[in-house]
């Protein structure tokens, strides 16, 4: 799999304000592919890399030449995740973990420090794989998502017939290469047309990033929304005219995020796009909220995916009914990593069966949060983001979050809440009574914090309580 452009000019500028060229990382690609080979770690052999994300910008050259020599990549962030790295390491059993000590400065592996690889353990389950992807799922437990090259190609050139990219155009790629949406929906669409990529270091801020702004002139840059309103918190300070393109995934968009992102970056569009890791990850796109009718459109489902909106049977539903969105396409995984009883929950007849909750209308997509998040109190549904889109349009709510805790007289919704210093529970009690608002979106309990959990990406990951009991919770996609 080669997708890196045939040009000249800087490809990449990274946290120490060097830069690498287009013509260095053709030739550092080139030199990790034949070390690749060295190592034994080749196409056939069986077995999989590590490679840990911290290596910022020097991780792309090992990935891009493991792509193309065909051997399986599984990226870990033991800074963000350092548990999930160690159940990572420990389940995939990698011939070969690349991290700072066996990377030169220019990206190149340096032979001489790197152990001898262990014999592949894991047969032929990884033929074919080009990616093992660790996402929380729905039911909150680490699977590894095994992407194939045909997964990810296809992907990335579904993206580049909505995302406008150039080769004068600049990404700031601050989301880590242990997501999906970094690789296929931001470096390398970003690689095959030529831009320059600037890479943020791992702790990086949000006043950090609107400074980069300023300094280092993106015109593209892709988030959450949640991420993305915290930069616009900064953004009246600094120069961000140079941004024409905001991508936004990752988690449902509140009206409350876009009214707070849309005003602070004025010569930018905002786009909304949905996916998840399963499938590669991206489904559709609305590169452009202005021209939606609803913060619920996600746009139209890209050129290869099939998309139905299926009943409890799985039967497909008419146009406009919500029903559980059902995915088909070359974007699908493989499956699961040693999880067949999973994939098999997960993929049926050609489907990827997504547990998001969806409708259809004129040919566009609605989402409508996860199936398995759904409050059901006295026989009535509500989803807990028109609880939060509610909760948000409070004076001094900053955050929020919503989820069903069932007890004895049956399921409550719980908020938490980030305010402002000094404001209240009783407060913001009385603020949402005088917002004189439907009552099925007022919370049953409400605490406030001090932040909300979320990925290293920003999501925000949503408890999931059964009889009062936490449980590890979802990634809000």
């Amino acid at each position: 799999m080669n997708v890196l452009a045939q040009r000249r000019g800087v490809c990449f500028v990274h946290a120490d304000d060097g830069e690498e060229t287009y013509e260095r990382l053709h030739e550092t690609i080139d030199w990790n592919a034949r070390a690749l080979r060295k190592l034994g770690c080749t196409t056939g052999r069986g077995g999989c890399v590590a490679l840990n994300v911290l290596l910022g910008w020097r991780a792309v050259p090992v990935l891009l030449a493991a792509l193309r020599e065909g051997v399986p990549v599984v990226p870990v962030d033991p800074f963000r995740s350092p548990e999930l790295t160690a159940r990572v390491l420990k389940e995939v059993r990698p011939v070969l973990v690349l991290d700072q000590e066996q990377l030169e400065k220019d990206g190149r592996i340096a032979l001489s420090r790197v152990p001898e690889t262990s014999p592949s353990r894991q047969g032929g389950e990884l033929r074919g794989v080009a990616l093992i992807m660790y996402t929380s799922g729905t039911g909150g437990f680490p699977k590894g998502v095994m992407l194939t090259s045909r997964n990810l190609w296809s992907n990335v050139t579904d993206i580049l017939g909505y995302f406008d990219l150039h080769p004068e155009d600049r990404l700031l790629l601050v989301r880590p290469l242990t997501h999906a949406s970094a690789i296929t929906g931001e470096l390398l669409p970003a690689l095959y047309c030529g831009c320059s990529i600037a890479v943020k270091p791992h702790d990086v801020s949000p006043l950090r990033v609107i400074r980069d702004i300023e300094e280092q002139r993106p015109t593209v840059l892709c988030t959450t929304p949640t991420v993305a309103s915290a930069f616009a918190h900064f953004a009246d300070r600094y120069d961000v005219t140079s941004l024409r393109s905001i991508m936004l995934s990752g988690e449902l968009l509140l009206s409350s995020h876009y009214d707070r992102i849309a005003p602070a970056f004025p010569s930018a569009a905002v786009g909304n796009a949905y996916g998840l890791t399963e499938a590669s990850p991206r489904i559709s796109c609305q590169p452009d909220i202005r021209q939606a009718d609803s913060l619920r459109c996600v746009g139209r489902p890209l050129r290869q995916v099939k998309v139905k909106i299926a009943g409890s049977g799985g039967e497909p539903l008419p146009e406009g009914e919500r029903g559980e969105l059902w995915v088909s396409g070359p974007n699908v995984m493989l499956g699961y990593y040693g999880d067949e009883p999973a994939t098999r929950r997960k993929l049926q007849d050609g489907w990827l069966r997504t547990s998001d909750l969806a409708s259809v209308r004129g040919g566009m997509l609605y989402v409508h949060g996860r199936a398995d998040d759904l409050i059901i109190r006295g026989g009535v549904n509500v989803h807990p983001a028109e609880i939060e889109s509610f909760l948000l349009g409070i004076e001094g709510v900053t955050e929020a979050l919503v989820f069903g805790r069932r007890d004895a007289n049956g399921m409550r919704a719980v908020a938490w809440l980030v305010t402002e210093p000094g404001l209240e529970r009783s407060d913001v009690y009385r603020r949402i009574l005088r917002a004189k608002r439907d009552a099925r979106l007022w919370p049953d309990e409400i605490e406030i914090k001090s932040g909300l959990p979320k990925t290293s990406s920003g999501k925000l990951i949503r408890p999931r309580m059964e009889n009062g009991e936490g449980k590890e919770g979802n990634k809000i996609e």
